[in-house]
């Protein structure tokens, strides 16, 4: 997740005087990744930590963000509401290579995600509906702000980053997040871009693990423009208990993306790949059970895989179309099939501002059940930078055909603030 795998993605190089303080000599990585969260935050640095950063190469941030939500119709019965807060501190520390190019360090990001309300944005979409305990919902087959929920204390990120080749290659090896690899492109961030994960990392057609796990990750640009990326991974780490299962009950997630970008600098931005994943069966990302002999359940053994695409390309200085889609099998993923395009406006309002629309449709997995009516989902969002410390983003969603509700359709209004530091 930074400035590690693709160790180049610039959005200073592709924004240049649009938005000068996106991210200067961002990396291979998706917009979420330490480092090109660390360039792209919106304060200015205070002198100490600017002379922290010349001295000792050792830079650092922290953001704390909210989101409440509210749906117009839910299941009936339902919660109309969900809210929950995120606190986040991470850094990096460049260790070797300082004056070869093939630079090393330490990666690290903890949070805590704690709800405000009875369901969490991550529970308001459909898993209050199939748990117990909770409260119903929307009734929706998806997620909206999969990263605000209640899990308390967790560790995202504890790795090494290495460049190699004068930055051609990446590697990173330990705790990681697997959506700072796979299938990004420059909208892809819960905390500043879109919230639903239809038009996030894998649409929704991805069997994702938990986004905090042991893994290794490598990516290399072949040429100029083609570039391969490849990761294992965890599939059961637990990210609030992080090294509990890897020894103990391995299951893997792997994924090869091979892709073109315009350059090594615009490589989540001009950028048109394919990704291919697969998801070990018997975790608890699976989404149905089996019986066994004693009559207790437990996960099915069914593995997880299918095939994810991805095209964006600036059309203008400040539009970015993009097509994205993805096809699975097993019961893993939420959706068989997803299809999203969209449009991102960067610079709209002032330099650091900027707006996506997109339109989702998606078939449900079969895991859910037979005969569920295909979802189309729409979000309109605008990411408003108030200063250099604060971010108000409101956000519109429309869901046609939830599966599990009872209701047609519904509108949902959120709003998110990030105040950063």
């Amino acid at each position: 997740m930074t400035k590690t795998l693709l160790s180049s993605v610039a959005l200073a190089a592709i924004f240049a005087s649009l938005v000068p303080k996106i991210a200067i000599g961002a990396d291979f990585g998706s917009p979420d990744s330490v480092d090109n969260t660390l360039k792209t935050k919106p304060n200015p640095k205070l002198n100490w930590r600017e002379s922290l950063e010349q001295n000792q190469n050792l830079t650092f941030g922290l953001d704390y963000q909210s989101l409440g939500l509210r749906a117009s119709d839910t299941v009936t019965g339902g919660e109309n509401n969900a809210a929950a807060g995120v606190f986040r501190f991470y850094g990096s520390w460049n260790l070797v290579g300082l004056d070869s190019g093939n630079v090393g360090g330490l990666v690290w990001k903890v949070e805590h995600r704690h709800k405000y309300t009875d369901l969490s944005p991550k529970e308001f979409s459909f898993i209050g509906n199939v748990t117990p305990s909770l409260p119903d919902g929307v009734g929706y087959v998806g997620m909206i702000g999969p990263a605000y929920s209640d899990q308390g204390s967790r560790l995202t990120n504890l790795y090494w980053k290495q460049k190699l080749n004068q930055g051609r290659t990446s590697l990173m090896l330990g705790y990681l997040d697997t959506t700072d690899y796979v299938d990004t492109y420059a909208l892809a961030s819960p905390w500043t871009g879109f919230t639903n994960l239809a038009f996030s990392t894998g649409g929704g057609a991805i069997g994702l693990p938990d986004d905090g796990v042991l893994g290794l990750a490598v990516g290399h640009m072949l040429t100029d423009n083609f570039y391969l990326i490849g990761g294992v991974a965890d599939a059961n780490g637990d990210s609030s208990d992080p090294f509990s299962s890897f020894f103990d009950d391995s299951k893997l997630f792997t994924t090869l993306e091979f892709g073109w970008t315009a350059s090594q600098e615009q490589i989540y931005t001009d950028n048109v790949h394919v990704t291919a994943w697969n998801i070990d069966g018997g975790t608890r990302h699976n989404l149905s059970t089996i019986t066994l002999p004693d009559g207790s359940t437990t996960y099915s053994d069914q593995n997880g895989r299918g095939i994810n695409f991805s095209a964006s390309y600036f059309a203008t200085a400040q539009l970015m179309p993009f097509i994205r889609g993805g096809f699975s099998s097993g019961d893993v993923a939420l959706y068989d099939t997803s299809i999203s395009a969209g449009i991102g406006y960067f610079g709209l309002g002032n330099a650091t501002s900027n707006l996506g629309f997109a339109v989702n449709w998606s078939e449900v997995n079969e895991a859910f059940g037979r005969g569920l009516d295909n979802q189309i989902t729409s979000e309109l969002y605008y990411n408003w930078a108030v200063n250099d410390y604060i971010q108000v983003t409101p956000d519109l969603q429309y869901i046609k055909n939830p599966a599990f509700s009872d209701k047609d359709s519904t509108w949902i209004i959120g709003l998110r603030l990030r105040v950063a530091i």
